[in-house]
């Protein structure tokens, strides 16, 4: 909502820098397809960018959540979809970066299904050195590598 606001100019939002860039670690999927592509609006007009941070294995920030945990989430989690860059952090592999890379809860399932959610286990997948490569680029680096955000 704050960025349509801005994009109308409204004075409610004014003290609001132009371009919002936005890192998140393991966040679950907050939108839908009509989200989405409010999302790659702004993204597209270079005023909006996201970087998110998963760790495979991690079943918190996917979609198609099956019961219990979908008693707790509004509307039908298939129709949601990630936004922003991915940086997807394995525990033996370099970062793969890509676009949206919306993952099911079943497809994140394994024998360390708690674990993948920890900090812990983030920062330990964050400081391999295979991945500083991937942190020397600049976010518009990294949407250049991600590909194509028109969807």
């Amino acid at each position: 909502k704050a960025a349509q606001l801005k994009a109308k100019k409204d004075e409610s939002v004014k003290f609001l820098p132009e371009k919002i860039t936005a890192l998140t670690f393991a966040s679950p999927i907050v939108g839908n397809d009509d989200y989405n592509k409010e999302f790659q609006y702004f993204e597209k007009k270079g005023n909006l960018r996201h970087i998110r941070v998963s760790n495979e294995g991690d079943v918190i920030p996917t979609n198609d959540v099956f019961p219990p945990a979908s008693f707790a989430i509004k509307g039908n989690t298939k129709l949601y979809t990630q936004n922003g860059v991915n940086l997807l952090l394995y525990p033996d592999k370099e970062v793969e970066v890509g676009y949206r890379a919306t993952k099911p809860t079943w497809s994140q399932f394994g024998t360390s299904i708690l674990t993948n959610h920890k900090l812990t286990e983030y920062i330990k997948r964050v400081e391999l050195p295979a991945n500083k490569k991937v942190y020397q680029q600049t976010v518009e680096e990294l949407y250049s590598a991600a590909g194509d955000f028109t969807d």
